[in-house]
């Protein structure tokens, strides 16, 4: 059962641009919002390896490199290429009145 305390808002939707990340930091929780192909995904902001930061790293494509040591993840599941069985947390987003809101519970 959804929890509406757990979707919090993010940004204005007309903020984040088609193939661009935005770092938002929700209640403690650093999130990546990326758009692309006119589609948003939200995934953990920090790298599984050492913590780093993704909101600095390159997108291409779905897939974000970390700045720090070149760790590439798939924005739309947060896999690591490299080996699948590592994976980023994703969040549910939606949109309300040009809003977005991540549910910060893990999805």
């Amino acid at each position: 059962m959804e929890n509406e305390s757990s979707w919090v808002y993010a940004i204005e939707e007309k903020e984040l641009k088609e193939n661009s990340a935005n770092m938002v930091f929700q209640k403690g929780l650093p999130v990546l919002l990326i758009k692309k192909a006119g589609e948003i995904y939200a995934i953990s902001n920090k790298c599984a390896h050492m913590a780093c930061t993704l909101a600095g790293g390159t997108l291409q494509d779905f897939i974000i490199k970390c700045p720090c040591h070149d760790w590439r993840y798939d924005a739309r599941t947060g896999e690591f290429l490299d080996a699948k069985e590592i994976k980023l947390p994703v969040y549910e987003w939606k949109s309300s009145d040009g809003k977005i809101f991540i549910n910060i519970q893990e999805g």
